[in-house]
C-alpha cells in the first residue's frame, strides 16, 4: 500500500483546509510556538541537527488515535513517543499541520518538518524520497460488525461490506465480495450507513476503526489471516518519515525507538490507546525495515 488506511477519512479533507489557514497564520507569526526545554537537559545524542537549531519540528495531520492537533499542541499515539523523544534528546517541539498530501514534501522539498507523524507506511517508493526511523507498530485491516466478525468468510455471508476508497485489500476484496463490496469515501459514511442498517460490516485501518468506533456498541476485530487478501498476510510496517540527508537523527531516534521496543514502553502506549500487543514490531522484524 502506497498511501496510509486513513488518507481515505473524509476528516481529512476538512483537515486540510484548516491545516493550509494554520500553517499560513504559523509563517506570518514567525512560526509555531516551540516547548521548553528543561534546565541542565543532557541529550542522549550529542551533536543532532534540525533545520531549526535545538527544536523538533513535528509534522502533524488529523487522524486519530495516532495524532491530532489542539492548537500549537498535538496528542495521540505517535505524539505521547515524539515528546518522549524530545525529552531525551532535550530538544524543544514544534507541531505544524500537515496533510497526507503535503507531508512527505515538507521534508524533502520544502525543509519544514524534521519528522513527520500519523501512522506513515514504510514503502520502498516512499524510501526514494525520505528517510525512515526504525518502525514501531504494525497496521491490519479492521474488521467493523455488529456481532465481531473476523474473517473474510464471514464477510461472504454477512451481507453489504463498506470500504474506504483506495484501502491496499480493496482489489483482493472486490474478487471475493463482488458487488456485496461497497466503497465509501471515508469513515464517516461508512459509520453512518452501519448505524442505519444499509451495509452489515466496514472495513477501516484497525487502529482508526477502535478510535471512531469507540462511541458505538459495534465491534472492531482485526481480520484473520486469509490468502485472498494480501493485507491479512503482510501487516504494513509503520514508521517516522525524515529527511534521507539527516542519518544522524534518523539514527538516534531509532536508537531510541529500539530501546522503548526492549523495555516495553512501545507496548504500555498501545495500551494507553486500548490497541492490541501484537501490532508492536518485533526486534528482528525491526531490523530488516528499510530505512
Amino acid at each position: 500500500m502506497s498511501l496510509p488506511t486513513f488518507l481515505r477519512r473524509s476528516l481529512v479533507v476538512t483537515a486540510a483546509v484548516s491545516a493550509v489557514a494554520l500553517l499560513a497564520s504559523c509563517s506570518s507569526a514567525g512560526g509555531p510556538a516551540a516547548t521548553a526545554v528543561a534546565d541542565g537537559c543532557e541529550p542522549v545524542h550529542e551533536g543532532l541537527d534540525t533545520y531549526t537549531d535545538g527544536t523538533l519540528t513535528v509534522g502533524v495531520p488529523e487522524n486519530l488515535p495516532y495524532t491530532q492537533t489542539s492548537g500549537s499542541d498535538a496528542s495521540g499515539l505517535e505524539i505521547d513517543l515524539v515528546k518522549r523523544m524530545a525529552d531525551a534528546e532535550c530538544f524543544a517541539v514544534s507541531f505544524v499541520p500537515i496533510t497526507y498530501a503535503n507531508g512527505v514534501p515538507m521534508i524533502s522539498e520544502q525543509k519544514r518538518a524534521d519528522i513527520i507523524t500519523g501512522g506513515w507506511y514504510v514503502t520502498e517508493a516512499r524510501a526514494e524520497q525520505v528517510g525512515f526511523t526504525s518502525p514501531t507498530f504494525y497496521d491490519s485491516m479492521g474488521i467493523v460488525s455488529a456481532d465481531g466478525a473476523t474473517t473474510v468468510d464471514e464477510l461472504e455471508e454477512i451481507g453489504a461490506v463498506g470500504s474506504g476508497a483506495g484501502f491496499s485489500w480493496e482489489a483482493d476484496m472486490s474478487a471475493v465480495l463482488g458487488s456485496d463490496l461497497k466503497v465509501y469515501p471515508g469513515t464517516i459514511e461508512m459509520k453512518q450507513d452501519l448505524a442505519s442498517g444499509r451495509i452489515q460490516a466496514a472495513l477501516d485501518g484497525y487502529a482508526v476503526a477502535v478510535a471512531a468506533y469507540a462511541d458505538t456498541d459495534l465491534v472492531v476485530e482485526q481480520a484473520a489471516e486469509d490468502d485472498r487478501i494480501a493485507i491479512t498476510t503482510e501487516k504494513p510496517t509503520i514508521a517516522f518519515p525524515v529527511a534521507k540527508e539527516n542519518t544522524a537523527l534518523s539514527d538516534a531516534l531509532s536508537e531510541l525507538i529500539d530501546g522503548y521496543r526492549e523495555d516495553g514502553t512501545l507496548a504500555e502506549l498501545l495500551a494507553d490507546y486500548d490497541l492490541p500487543a501484537d501490532l508492536l514490531i518485533p526486534a528482528d522484524v525491526a531490523a530488516g525495515s528499510i530505512r
